[in-house]
């Protein structure tokens, strides 16, 4: 390997999850985070969605240490399939750490893994790479930006980030920190892109616990309120917010329990054991406050549950108030839009974003990110963290500072991006798509297998049995047998139909074809010319001697 500065994005571009980047130097590698996505709506049976790790799993012996910008799952999520396949050791702050920990430790790869806790002002020396990590302000306490010295020049890279001056649990952004760091300049600037659509500044969380205020002053009956089981620091609000109004918390979620109990045992939650009830205790309801997950209208979640009318403990009925505090991600709109019906059916009153500011996001807008761009002054910059629309918006402002069009690169995830200091370039991309998980298959369903699915939720199958001798003559009566596609009964003259004319293309067939090809074929022809549709067809044959 030449000696020049690779940056390698394996996750996290044109998308919002699995965000992943590679740094390599000589025979150096780090990355920085290793998150997971949740699947889209057309990816059927998929549970989640991972980074393509070939590239580090083939280079190992290089790899110097993953460095964690904070406990979110789209940037620690992949870390227990990684560990899977190598040992190293794993930097970031303490609540990080925990959550990292924990989630290899369920998944018994924990022994693969050093992990190392740092400040969020610490500096690690990985072979040539300096790390230097700064605070920002975020959704989840400890997160940091980091500040990387290579031998090339210093890459800035922003994690998740806004510049509120009011956040929960009082962390702001350290500019001032970032400004000392990169005091002697910066070779690239890789920010966060998700709200490169939005414009002037994300809403301070200070708003949010504002508002929450209000609504538990008007609030009769129990509350509950839905969240991210991550956003410690609102949950902190909300504890204090209990406390405030007389009213004890109980916690709902396997998640939510655990998230609490890491955050109380490493000081990031200050929370009186007597202010925690367990959720069967009986207390009136002008005096709790159910917190649960499900905010994204999860099927397996507690809020679903409970809309659903099977949750074990927690009945739903006219009187209690539900506060949806979390934005929705997209793609979860029609869960969330189902579940919030069912909880209105069941006499709640329920308060989602539209309603009410419940929620804000843990990410900064357009404004946010033109003072970033201002306070690096990068030479190259990289948007990351994005859909693709949120990637060129970003770079649009970039070019409102003065950033010519060939120091900005819109990248995709695979692509390599490398630099000596002075000029960039591309370099030819390595393979970076989607690894699909469903249940314990980790990379065995691939793109045929995604369509094939497709196909089956659009138009169902036809299983055909197809009784052949020796010589592939048939010897009886072809068996259809639909699902998905029609109703037997109710289109028992299209079965008829299709039966007749697959006898037909069968008795005229030589000796030398292949009856499953035949039936395939015979078949989706003849169902798409009488219905437009194209079932998947699988033929059965069997052999009578």
């Amino acid at each position: 390997m030449s000696k020049k500065l690779r940056i390698i994005p394996l996750g996290g571009l044109g998308e919002i999850g699995k965000n992943m980047t590679v740094l390599e130097y000589g025979r150096n590698q780090i990355i920085i985070d290793c998150g997971l996505m949740f699947p889209e709506n057309d990816m059927y049976g998929i549970d989640l969605v991972l980074p393509n790790f070939d590239y580090v799993i083939e280079n190992q012996d290089t790899l110097r240490g993953i460095v964690l910008t904070h406990g979110h799952m789209d940037h620690i999520g992949g870390l227990p399939y990684l560990l899977r396949h190598i040992n190293t050791t794993i930097y970031g702050t303490p609540l990080t750490v925990g959550m990292a920990g924990r989630q290899l430790e369920e998944a018994k790869v924990l022994q693969n893994a050093k992990m190392q806790t740092v400040d969020d002002k610490a500096s690690i020396q990985l072979g040539p790479f300096t790390v230097h990590l700064f605070p920002v302000a975020h959704s989840i306490p400890g997160s940091v930006g980091l500040v990387i010295d290579t031998p090339a020049g210093t890459v800035v890279h922003t994690g998740d980030y806004k510049l509120d001056e009011t956040p929960a649990g009082g962390r702001t952004t350290d500019l001032k920190r970032l400004k000392k760091l990169t005091r002697n300049g910066v070779l690239a600037l890789l920010a966060d892109s998700t709200n490169a659509d939005r414009p002037g500044r994300t809403p301070t969380e200070q708003v949010v616990a504002d508002t929450l205020d209000e609504l538990f002053t008007q609030a009769d009956g129990r509350i509950i309120i839905a969240t991210f089981s991550s956003v410690l620091a609102r949950l902190q609000a909300i504890m204090d917010l209990a406390v405030k109004h007389g009213r004890k918390v109980a916690l709902t979620g396997r998640s939510l329990q655990q998230n609490v109990s890491l955050a109380r045992e490493l000081g990031y939650m200050k929370v009186a054991d007597k202010a925690l009830v367990d959720v069967k205790t009986r207390i009136p309801d002008d005096k709790l406050i159910i917190l649960s997950t499900g905010s994204q209208g999860e099927p397996r979640s507690a809020l679903n549950r409970m809309a659903k009318g099977e949750h074990r403990q927690i009945d739903i009925h006219q009187g209690d108030t539900i506060i949806i505090s979390g934005g929705t991600i997209p793609g979860n709109e029609e869960d969330v839009g189902r579940m919030l019906n069912r909880l209105f059916e069941r006499g709640a009153n329920v308060i989602y974003g539209r309603l009410a500011t419940v929620h804000v996001s843990g990410h900064g807008s357009r404004d946010e990110m033109r003072l970033m761009l201002e306070t690096v002054k990068p030479r190259f910059f990289i948007p990351v963290h994005g859909e693709s629309r949120h990637q060129h918006l970003h770079a649009r402002l970039a070019a409102e500072i003065g950033l010519a069009s060939n120091q900005t690169f819109i990248l995709q995830n695979g692509a390599i991006w490398a630099s000596d200091g002075q000029k960039s370039w591309l370099e030819e991309a390595i393979p970076a798509e989607d690894v699909y998980v469903d249940g314990r298959l980790v990379g065995a369903i691939g793109e045929t297998v995604m369509r094939d699915r497709q196909r089956l939720s659009q138009d169902g199958f036809i299983v055909v049995y197809v009784p052949v001798n020796g010589r592939s003559k048939l010897v009886g009566e072809p068996q259809i047998i639909s699902r998905g596609f029609v109703h037997m009964q109710e289109s028992s003259d299209l079965i008829d139909l299709a039966r007749k004319e697959l006898k037909r293309q069968l008795q005229r067939k030589g000796r030398k074809h292949d009856p499953k090809e035949t039936v395939r074929r015979t078949l989706q022809n003849f169902f798409y010319q009488e219905t437009q549709s194209r079932p998947v067809i699988l033929p059965n044959i069997v052999r009578i001697s």
